[in-house]
């Protein structure tokens, strides 16, 4: 499952949301705003609570909107 730690707001977070659905990724959207679990989470992956972090296995990351990662990372699940 892939997953995208970000908050309402974030014109980062949706680059990566829009890109995701352009490629036919489901992904699940975990609000760090709104979940001290999911900030949390973001915490332990990135180390950081700067968004967007999207992952697939809770160890991999992409940090910031960039697509050669994303891809990268969507070819190794």
């Amino acid at each position: 499952m892939v997953k995208v730690y970000s908050f309402e707001g974030c014109p980062w977070c949706t680059k990566v949301k829009n890109y995701l659905k352009a490629r036919g990724v489901e992904y699940e959207t975990r609000d760090i705003e709104l979940s001290d679990e999911a900030r949390a989470e973001c915490e332990k992956i990135s180390g950081d609570l700067t968004v967007p972090v999207t992952t697939i296995d809770g160890k991999n990351f992409v940090l910031g909107f960039d697509k050669r990662k994303i891809d990268e990372l969507l070819a190794s699940a």
